[in-house]
């Protein structure tokens, strides 16, 4: 009889659960990631295009301090050519030597920037239009205002208040890169909104 009871007692224990993760926990557990994901997608987005907006910016300011920097290595003339793509595709700038006829035009291929022209190609940036843009201009000088000359013999430069205004297309961010009278390069935010950089003046 004692045997039957405690057997009878066995049976009634409820079975040990098995280890592991239902059905549910799972949903809940991807419902939390995805909350989670929306809400660090928008800062992810901004996060992205100021760094772009930045890399563009940097690149586009070396290339003028650069192009300034080697009219004393060539003793020569150099031009840094912002042309607008008529095909509307890329941002560029190119920095190339004089010559009689200039032709290079930086959205042309990287191996053939001045057809038929005894002009030589220095350096070059081309951005596609996906995510930020830039585009130069002047104030005033004789010569088109998306072109700035750099000489070793000239005090100050042709083009006066040239700028080159650098947008993030989703955001707006947005950073300006300015040369000075004396061909001085400086990045400011025109709309005084990028931390770490100076709001234009």
């Amino acid at each position: 009889m004692t045997m039957q009871l405690q057997a009878h007692h066995l049976s009634r224990r409820p079975r040990e659960r098995r280890q592991g993760i239902t059905l549910i926990e799972i949903l809940v557990g991807l419902g939390i990631i995805a909350i989670l994901m929306a809400v660090a997608a928008p800062s992810m987005t901004d996060l992205l295009e100021r760094r772009r907006v930045i890399a563009a910016a940097d690149e586009v300011a070396g290339l003028l301090t650069y192009a300034k920097a080697e009219t004393n290595a060539i003793n020569s003339q150099l031009f840094v050519r912002f042309d607008p793509d008529p095909n509307r595709s890329m941002s560029c700038a190119a920095v190339v030597t004089q010559a009689l006829t200039n032709r290079c035009r930086c959205y042309y291929s990287p191996t053939n920037i001045c057809p038929n022209s005894t002009s030589r190609l220095l350096r070059l940036f081309q951005l596609p239009w996906e995510h930020v843009r830039f585009t130069a201009q002047s104030s005033a000088w004789n010569g088109p205002t998306n072109v700035i000359v750099f000489s070793r013999d000239q005090l100050t430069i042709a083009a006066t208040e040239f700028q080159v205004n650098v947008v993030g297309l989703r955001k707006g961010y947005a950073l300006r890169v300015e040369v000075n009278p004396a061909g001085r390069v400086k990045i400011c935010a025109p709309s005084g909104n990028m931390s770490g950089y100076a709001a234009c003046a």
